[in-house]
């Protein structure tokens, strides 16, 4: 019997990606180069980015799902 996997959600998924930013944010605060504020509100918004242009992907192909 085959199991199906339902995809995450996107939410889930950009939640996830943030986490890693800010893991990450806290990785280099312990090293040499630190992020600036900047840089990690940047990293962030490149984040949020990527998954609003994802959403407008999907919002245009959802019908070739069907």
């Amino acid at each position: 019997m085959a199991t199906v996997i339902e995809p995450r959600p996107l939410a889930d998924l950009e939640q996830d990606a943030i986490a890693r930013v800010e893991q990450e944010m806290a990785r280099r605060a312990r090293g040499v180069k630190p992020w600036t504020t900047t840089e990690y509100v940047d990293r962030v918004a490149r984040v949020h980015a990527h998954y609003t242009q994802r959403r407008a992907w999907l919002r245009l192909h959802e019908q070739e799902a069907e």
